[in-house]
């Protein structure tokens, strides 16, 4: 009897001791990848790539200019955070520097340039931006030029090896995830395939090839896998306005090529746009270059894939496509 006594005594207090260290331990939850990316294309890749391995956000706000980004201190201290920072390339945004070099002295967090290895084109002069007001002030160091079109990610074919650079740096860093890494890479990049199929096969046959957009140059990636006629009012910075001589070009194209319609820019106020249909009487359609994200289209689910279906639909309608 008193052995029994002392048994249930004993087990009393084990379970006293277990139900302590329950209270004290700190909560178990798996661990996710933490990845910052700049805009919002390599925002909507990492999330495919990472599934819930990762959780992803985009350090630039929607709808913000990712050429002219002005960074703020939040923004070094959120970088320094993650375990990953995804920037398109130093084309793109040619501040990024600035955040890896303030984010490495204080954090082992990696830094991956996802459009490293794409193919480049390389700008028209009068596309490029910085240059005339770099050499006017003679600051080398302030230039801000970009030489390459850095919408790398409207050839689908870039936009794969963007997946495929970040699929190895989520390896790199969760090295215990590997195969579901290269198992969502592998089904998106099919996603993308079949994207470029369906622009091949709708954009087939079109009465025009020709598109003319109100915007800032942006879809010359896009122009050259289809065997499109791209031209833009603005360079590659919307914030310059479009010469008197530009518009006029735009609207002589107009009426040669008897267009239906012209393309305005998702978040650009389409004022120019307007104003040559007003002029030659043809209808408007928007094209979103998949970077000029709003807060509404993130809201409601927008993803590269849809807003790129949504292009195709109104490239189709305004090259009179069979």
């Amino acid at each position: 009897m008193h052995t029994r006594k002392l048994f249930f005594i004993l087990l009393a207090g084990l379970f006293l001791i277990l139900s302590c260290q329950r209270a004290d331990a700190p909560p178990v939850r798996e661990a996710r990848l933490t990845v910052i990316a700049t805009i919002f294309p390599l925002y909507d890749f990492a999330r495919e790539v990472g599934g819930d391995k990762a959780s992803v956000t985009m350090l630039l706000p929607p709808a913000s200019d990712a050429h002219h980004y002005e960074l703020k201190p939040d923004d070094i201290v959120r970088v320094s955070k993650a375990d990953i920072f995804l920037f398109v390339s130093f084309e793109m945004e040619q501040w990024a520097y600035k955040v890896i070099n303030a984010a490495a002295e204080k954090t082992n967090m990696l830094a991956v340039e996802a459009g490293k290895g794409a193919a480049l084109l390389t700008l028209a002069q009068e596309h490029r931006h910085g240059e005339d007001a770099a050499e006017a002030s003679g600051d080398r160091e302030a230039e801000h030029t970009s030489k390459y079109d850095p919408h790398i990610w409207l050839d689908f074919t870039n936009a794969q090896i963007m997946i495929d650079n970040i699929a190895a740096a989520f390896i790199n860093k969760d090295p215990s995830n590997s195969e579901t890494y290269k198992k969502n890479a592998e089904r998106y990049k099919t996603r993308l395939m079949e994207l470029d199929r369906s622009y091949r096969t709708g954009l087939a046959g079109c009465r025009t090839r020709t598109v003319l957009h109100a915007g800032h140059w942006a879809f010359g990636y896009l122009a050259q896998r289809y065997q499109l006629t791209y031209l833009s009012a603005y360079n590659l910075s919307a914030d310059a306005e479009p010469s008197p001589q530009q518009i006029l070009t735009l609207i002589d194209e107009v009426r040669k090529k008897k267009l239906p319609y012209i393309y305005y820019e998702d978040l650009a106020a389409p004022k120019l746009a307007k104003t040559i249909a007003a002029e030659t009487g043809v209808g408007l359609l928007k094209l979103n270059n998949g970077h000029d994200v709003g807060k509404k289209d993130i809201k409601d689910g927008a993803t590269f894939i849809s807003l790129m279906e949504g292009n195709l639909k109104n490239l189709k309608k305004g090259m009179q496509c069979p």
